[in-house]
């Protein structure tokens, strides 16, 4: 009987206890929101039409922003290349400061930062009624910044992002200089100019064919898919950072012998005409008039945070460029810019290949021929293959020829001087290639290649021994 009471008695504890947890579920969220709850309010309120004046004091810096004629200029450095966004911007987000909360019954203005702020905005209507905003420390636990109006009558918490917007440095406010955004296809030349001598990229009269000529004046055929990538730099050109619009110090940023970057290339030329004219045009086909520009950029030292200085020639103000863009432009090496394969023709492209082994000499040649289909009037182009003027299938040569143009190089060298050549290949076209690789025995992993151009490669010892093997078996096919 006891434990039957003791049991009923813990059931409406456990009930009462139940009440009290849902009453506090029903209740804690409401509260919460009536506690947390803040209404917004509006510290201070101006039309930007009325502001004639906005005077920022920030650590000890002065700037000063008068508005002429709906323009801004800046009283401290009128040579300074303003930018009228920026400062619009900046004039924007004081015309409607709103606060999170009112602070009342303040005893010590000095606990909010406010007895000597170190940030201070007076801004003046065009009635010549100024207000001050003085900004004190941060509340970082809610993003706010405290800030005072006048002689600190009210003091707010607003939002930080006010006070951050108003900490700037004088060069942030300059308008920098477009750089032009020029594309890839309408390069057609890029010389690097530097200590070491000059440097150039260049297309050639062949269209496609790209070569870069180095500092000693040796030549190296490049590969056009990496001349692209390469090229891709300067279709999204920019600056990080205004540096100065004095320039009667350049050796100051290491621009009084700079290094200089030309880019040669074509723009599609800008003619005012009506609708009607673009129209016509468009409907004709007619091709666009295209004019030679060039882009000269002089680059100097680098700064503290590792960005280049850097000026176009035709200007008279000096930036910052990042060093991965200026590095990627000014480093043009042979190594990243040829193609990987030691020859990169396509054997339906050749009219004629020489091939010399063992002190005899193999010619290669293709003749293309209109032939008429049986009982038609139409023609076909039909394509053979001869060596030596033999007839010879496709199928005879196409071994040696995969082996011949997958060839890939393990490494660019230099000043290599090869003996005893094991083959030479020749490749011809009619307007266009002309190209001597020579296979020269090295050392027990490579042969050493040469080329027409000066360039010199070594490649995998077993893949030339395939190359030959392959050419040796055709010979002989061939004799059969």
């Amino acid at each position: 009987m006891k434990n039957k009471k003791g049991l009923i008695v813990g059931v409406i504890i456990l009930l009462i206890l139940l009440g009290v947890y849902v009453g506090i579920r029903a209740a804690g969220p409401q509260d919460e929101e009536e506690q947390t709850e803040e209404k917004e309010i509006t510290a201070f309120e101006v039309k930007a039409e009325d502001i004639s004046q906005v005077s920022i004091e920030n650590d000890g810096v002065q700037y000063t922003f008068v508005q002429e004629e709906e323009t801004w200029k800046y009283t401290e450095d009128e040579n300074l290349p303003l930018n009228q966004a920026v400062v619009s911007n900046i004039v924007s987000g004081l015309t409607s400061v709103k606060a999170q909360r009112e602070l009342e019954n303040v005893e010590n203005v000095a606990d909010y930062g406010l007895s000597e702020p170190k940030l201070k905005v007076t801004i003046t209507d065009k009635d010549n009624a100024q207000t001050v905003l003085n900004f004190g420390d941060d509340n970082e636990a809610v993003s706010g910044v405290y800030m005072s109006i006048g002689n600190n009558e009210k003091i707010y918490l607003v939002n930080s992002s006010l006070k951050t917007d108003l900490q700037f440095a004088k060069n942030d406010l300059a308008e920098m200089e477009e750089l032009p955004q020029i594309a890839v296809g309408n390069i057609q030349k890029v010389e690097i100019s530097s200590e070491k001598g000059l440097k150039t990229l260049q297309e050639e009269e062949t269209e496609g064919l790209w070569n870069l000529y180095k500092e000693d004046g040796s030549q190296v055929s490049v590969d056009t898919s990496k001349v692209n990538d390469y090229m891709s730099h300067f279709s999204s050109l920019s600056w990080v950072d205004f540096v100065s619009y004095d320039t009667s110090d350049l050796s100051a940023y290491g621009l009084d012998n700079p290094r200089k970057v030309t880019v040669f290339y074509e723009e599609e030329q800008e003619n005012e005409e009506t609708s009607e004219e673009t129209e016509e045009r468009e409907e004709t086909e007619e091709e666009p008039v295209m004019e030679q520009k060039e882009l000269v950029l002089l680059v100097g030292n680098t700064d503290e945070n590792g960005n280049y200085y850097v000026k176009t020639a035709d200007s008279s103000y000096i930036y910052t460029m990042t060093a991965s863009t200026v590095e990627e432009i000014m480093n043009l090496a042979a190594e990243e810019l040829v193609s990987s394969l030691v020859t990169d023709y396509s054997l339906a492209d050749m009219d004629k290949i020489t091939i010399e082994r063992n002190n005899e000499t193999y010619v290669l040649t293709r003749k293309e021929t209109e032939v008429k289909k049986e009982d038609s009037e139409e023609t076909t182009t039909e394509t053979k293959y001869y060596l030596n003027d033999e007839e010879t299938e496709y199928e005879d040569i196409s071994n040696f020829y995969s082996k011949v143009s997958g060839l890939e190089w393990q490494t660019i060298t230099e000043g290599q001087n090869g003996e005893n050549a094991e083959i030479v290949i020749t490749f011809e076209k009619e307007g266009g290639v002309q190209d001597t690789v020579t296979y020269y025995p090295y050392d027990e992993n490579f042969y050493l290649v040469t080329k027409t151009d000066g360039s010199q490669m070594l490649v995998n010892k077993m893949k030339v021994r395939e190359m030959v093997e392959a050419f040796d078996e055709m010979i002989e096919n061939q004799k059969k």
